[in-house]
């Protein structure tokens, strides 16, 4: 397996990327509550979800997106608290 160069990370537009997550419907993401979700690099498209991670990342591999290449997140459930 070869290693990434520095030059291969991804760069995040944190403020993008909060702008678009922002933009989704709530009824949008409750279709997702209890499941992990990949979001495009700007949160402006879910791309594959799952159970857990790595169900989320096969899905994403099914569709050739390479899993490092997305923002991955938990969606918790309505009776679920997080401490973010």
């Amino acid at each position: 397996m070869s290693q990434r160069s520095r030059d291969d990370t991804p760069w995040v537009n944190s403020d993008l990327v909060s702008e678009n997550f922002n933009k989704f419907p709530p009824e949008e993401l409750f279709k997702y509550a209890g499941q992990y979700v990949a979001f495009s690099l700007d949160g402006s498209v879910i791309l594959a979800s799952g159970a857990d991670w790595l169900e989320m990342e096969d899905r994403l591999k099914e569709l050739g997106i390479d899993p490092s290449r997305v923002i991955g997140a938990y969606m918790p459930r309505e009776d679920e608290h997080t401490l973010l």
